[in-house]
C-alpha cells in the first residue's frame, strides 16, 4: 500500500471528527393472539432471547412494561418473522427501542457528524434459516475532496458498517461498509449480534454537511480546515495515469508536491486568520469546565439531530430466509422519538457521569471527545442510558 502524502498525514488528525445515528395494553396482546391463530405455520423456532420476550407477554398483564415481538402476516406457505424491536403495536403505529444493547445504542465512535449504532437485528418467526439486511433509500453526500487511496466521490449518508468484535489495538482488522449483512438468527440470541462472518453489524449516520452548519465554532474550524487542504483538493492529480511509467509518475508527484507546498506557503496569512479565529471561539468555550461541557452537550445533541431528516428517509430492509427456500421482505422506518432532544441531554449527563475528561480535547484545541459505550452494569443503573431516543416502523405496504 502506498504512503499516504504529506498533506493527507498532516490533515488526519484535524479532520477526525469529518466521517466517510411502553408498555402494552390488553388490546395488543388480543392483536398478537388473533394474528397467530391466523396464522396456519408450525410451530415457530425462535431465539433465546425472543422466547424471553415472548413469555413477557403473561407479565403484561400482570402490570409489567414489557414489550412482544412483532408476527408479521404470513406468506402463502405459512411463513412469517419480524423484528425483535419492532414490537407489536396496533395499526402499524411506531414503536418506541430501547437505547440499551437490546435496542438501537449509540456506542464509542458516536461524535461529531457521525452515529454509530449498535443495532440488535434479532427475529422471530417460523423456519427462518437467516435474515439479510440493507439500507436503502439513502440521501447521498458528495465527498469534496477524495483521498487518493480511497478515491469515492459520494458515500451514503446511511449504511451499515461492520467490524471484528474484540480489540485488537494497532493489529485490529479495518471495518468495512457492505452492501448486505446477514445474520443466522440461530447465533444472534445475545448481544453483540454477529452476522455470518463474525463481525458485529452498526448502523452509522454521517450527515457532515448538517451538522458542520449547525454551530458557529465548528464552521470556523471549517473555514481553517477548507484553506488548509485547499492545495490538495484535487487529490486524483496525483494518480498514476495510463501510458506513464514510474519514473514519469514519480517525478509528476514530485513536481505536484513542491506546488502545492508552495501554494499552503502562500495561503499562510489566510490559514492564520481563520485559525485565530476558531480558537477565539474556541477558547471563549473553554474558559470553564462548565462552559465547555454545555458546548460539548450542544454538538451532542447537535449529531444526532443533525441525523434526523437523512434517518427518516433511509430503510432498513429485511430479508429472511425460510427453511423450504421461500424468502419475505420487511421495510422498516426508523425515526427519532418525540422529545429527543431532552432525552438526548439527559443522555449526555450520564455519558458525563462516566467520563467527563476533555483534556485531550483542550490540550488539542478540537471539539471531538468519544463518549463511551455503556456497560450492561452501567444501563441497568442508569435509566437515563437506555431511554428511547429511536422508533421503528413498519412501512412494508407504504
Amino acid at each position: 500500500m502506498s504512503e499516504k502524502n504529506p498533506a493527507e498525514k498532516h490533515l488526519h488528525r484535524l479532520y477526525e471528527g469529518v466521517r466517510h445515528s411502553e408498555e402494552l395494553d390488553d388490546a395488543v396482546i388480543a392483536r398478537v393472539k388473533a394474528l397467530r391463530e391466523e396464522e396456519a405455520a408450525p410451530r415457530a423456532l425462535v431465539t433465546r432471547r425472543v422466547a424471553l420476550v415472548g413469555a413477557a407477554g403473561c407479565a403484561v398483564a400482570a402490570g409489567l412494561a414489557l414489550g412482544l415481538p412483532v408476527l408479521l402476516g404470513p406468506d402463502s406457505g405459512g411463513n412469517a418473522f419480524g423484528l425483535v424491536i419492532a414490537r407489536a403495536a396496533e395499526g402499524g403505529d411506531a414503536v418506541a427501542v430501547s437505547a440499551g444493547s437490546d435496542g438501537l445504542m449509540p456506542c464509542d465512535g458516536t461524535y461529531g457528524s457521525y452515529i454509530r449504532l449498535s443495532l440488535n437485528l434479532s427475529v422471530t418467526g417460523g423456519s427462518v434459516e437467516s435474515v439479510t439486511y440493507r439500507v436503502t433509500d439513502s440521501p447521498m453526500a458528495t465527498i469534496d475532496r477524495p483521498s487518493i487511496h480511497e478515491p469515492m466521490t459520494e458515500h451514503a449518508v446511511v449504511s451499515l458498517y461492520t467490524e471484528a468484535p474484540d480489540d485488537y489495538g494497532d493489529e485490529m482488522p479495518p471495518g468495512e461498509i457492505p452492501e448486505t449483512v446477514t445474520i443466522d438468527p440461530a447465533a444472534s440470541d445475545a448481544p453483540p449480534c454477529l452476522d455470518v462472518n463474525g463481525n458485529v453489524p452498526y448502523l452509522t449516520v454521517n450527515n457532515r454537511d448538517a451538522f458542520w452548519a449547525s454551530d458557529e465554532t465548528i464552521q470556523l474550524l471549517g473555514a481553517w480546515l477548507d484553506l488548509e487542504s485547499r492545495p490538495w483538493s484535487d487529490t486524483s492529480e496525483y494518480a498514476w495515469q495510463e501510458d506513464e511509467t514510474d519514473e514519469e509518475h514519480i517525478e509528476r508527484v514530485e513536481r505536484l508536491t513542491e506546488e502545492a507546498w508552495a501554494e499552503y506557503d502562500a495561503l499562510q496569512p489566510q490559514i492564520q486568520a481563520a485559525r485565530e479565529a476558531y480558537l477565539e471561539s474556541f477558547h471563549a468555550h473553554a474558559a470553564t469546565q462548565e462552559s465547555f461541557e454545555e458546548w460539548q452537550r450542544s454538538l451532542y445533541v447537535s449529531g444526532f439531530v443533525c441525523a434526523a431528516d437523512a434517518l427518516g428517509e433511509a430503510r432498513l430492509e429485511a430479508t429472511a430466509t425460510f427453511s423450504d427456500g421461500s424468502t419475505q421482505t420487511r421495510r422498516y422506518r426508523i425515526s427519532f422519538v418525540d422529545g429527543c432532544e431532552q432525552v438526548l441531554s439527559e443522555r449526555f449527563d450520564a455519558l458525563l457521569a462516566l467520563d467527563d475528561d476533555f483534556s485531550q480535547c483542550l490540550e488539542e484545541e478540537l471539539p471531538w471527545h468519544r463518549y463511551p459505550t455503556p456497560t450492561e452494569e452501567e444501563i441497568a443503573a442508569d435509566p437515563r442510558l437506555s431511554a428511547p431516543i429511536f422508533q421503528i416502523e413498519d412501512v412494508t405496504g407504504a
